[in-house]
């Protein structure tokens, strides 16, 4: 099947070398497989999005973000919700895959139960940057953890982002995208925060607390330590 399916990947994307785990025989080209995998994502997307969302601590776990990724799509690939075994760029070691969602998730537990100072946003964007970084899939990273951040802005009852439509392909939003998560690779989460804000339906009055959180961080963080 391999030599038979033509797939393009915009920049950043994580080409796929193996295409034998892809399960619809009828997916040729590009498009085909973006409209299969939308499906599958909608569907998805309504069963995390829709209905309310429990206290993150009750579902942020491994077994349970191996399950989003694999209704996300187990009608598309073999390999949906398994964890990969080969390198990615991005992308952690395969080994240390495992450890390293265990410390993300000990850390959410930590910020909705104990006294935290990154607001909601800035917290489900740590939490989806964590995701890209890790990789933890062979595939469809980037979509899986911007369902991810976005179920737990609505479990905190925060506006999670409208996406642009276009965020899997070349253009100015990709680059955008791309450019803040390269950001946030080396610490710097306010592009990251920034993005998401601008496309929510409250972005105004997100951005300008943002603003003035981010402002006061500064000035706590320049002020001399004893």
């Amino acid at each position: 099947m391999g030599g038979l399916v033509k797939l393009s990947y915009p920049e950043g994307a994580t080409p796929i070398d193996d295409l034998s785990d892809l399960k619809p025989a009828w997916v040729k080209i590009q498009e085909d497989l973006n409209n299969v995998e939308a499906e599958n994502i909608a569907a998805a997307s309504s069963k995390y999005l829709l209905k309310s969302v429990s206290h993150p601590p009750k579902w942020f776990n491994i077994p349970f973000l191996q399950k989003i990724h694999y209704d996300m799509f187990h009608d598309v690939w073999q390999w949906a919700g398994q964890f990969r075994k080969t390198q990615t760029c991005p992308g952690i070691k395969p080994h240390q895959i495992y450890l390293a969602l265990v410390d993300l998730c000990d850390d959410v537990h930590y910020w909705c139960q104990e006294r935290c100072d990154l607001t909601i946003i800035e917290q489900a964007a740590r939490i989806h940057h964590r995701l890209v970084f890790i990789h933890p899939y062979p595939n469809s990273n980037g979509r899986f953890s911007r369902l991810v951040s976005d179920r737990y802005l609505k479990a905190c009852k925060t506006p999670f982002p409208n996406w642009p439509v276009d965020l899997n392909k070349d253009g100015q939003s990709r680059t955008k995208y791309i450019t803040a998560l390269k950001k946030a690779d080396v610490g710097d989460y306010e592009p990251l925060i920034f993005f998401m804000t601008e496309h929510s339906t409250n972005s105004r009055r997100i951005t300008q607390i943002l603003s003035k959180k981010l402002e006061e961080n500064r000035r706590t963080e320049a002020q001399p330590k004893p």
